[in-house]
């Protein structure tokens, strides 16, 4: 699958690395994809995300990694594909966690997030000890109207989702800094990353001259 990690100081980034190691990656990549029976393959990029599932065709892709080649055929783009469906709905849900957390006692914050572990009975003396994590009990919380932190949680995301806020746009973010390529993310109005969609992505990533944008 695409490397995602960004460089530490024992690697090189993409970036700063001669023009011959760069073309040597890119030749790797064109035979990756040139090897791959998948449908993408036609169209010019890699990834081991099933996009159609067989035990689920109907499934809905919101974010995906893929690698593709540049313009310039010198560059490797590791991407990451998410739509603004997805990026929205994390946002809300982020809001929501801080603003119910920041109503949470420091002792009742503990208790939230507290685990308690016990051990599992042996098979055998000579078994490994095992721990298994004991169920979270539920509380209630008066300032959240007898609520549970999760509903409280799940209350805010919906009211956040449903005043729209910080409507989400879409962008183009390049990351200089990866050894693995250079990093995209794109975030895309789309209602499902198939095929036709990512293909759609990258040709207009290449139309805005595969730089940095984001909608107004």
């Amino acid at each position: 699958m695409p490397v995602h990690f960004r460089s530490r100081n024992s690697h090189t980034r993409f970036v700063d690395m001669s023009l011959h190691r760069r073309r040597d990656a890119v030749v790797q990549l064109r035979w990756r994809i040139a090897r791959s029976d998948e449908e993408h393959a036609q169209h010019g990029f890699w990834t081991d995300h099933l996009l159609i599932d067989p035990v689920d065709p109907q499934r809905i892709h919101d974010w995906i990694d893929l690698t593709f080649i540049g313009a310039d055929r010198c560059t490797l783009w590791n991407a990451e594909f998410l739509t603004t469906r997805m990026v929205a709905q994390d946002k809300a849900r982020e809001w929501a966690f801080e603003h119910a957390h920041a109503q949470l006692s420091p002792q009742e914050s503990q208790r939230e997030f507290s685990m308690q572990w016990k051990a599992v009975p042996r098979a055998r003396p000579s078994a490994p000890r095992l721990m298994e994590l004991l169920p979270q009990p539920k509380i209630h919380y008066a300032k959240f109207e007898g609520r549970t932190f999760r509903e409280e949680c799940d209350r805010l995301e919906t009211l956040y989702a449903a005043s729209n806020a910080n409507p989400v746009g879409e962008s183009f973010t390049t990351h200089r800094n990866y050894a693995y390529g250079i990093g995209l993310t794109a975030v895309v109005d789309e209602e499902n990353l198939d095929c036709a969609a990512i293909v759609r992505t990258i040709q207009r990533f290449r139309d805005i001259g595969e730089s940095n944008w984001q909608s107004v």
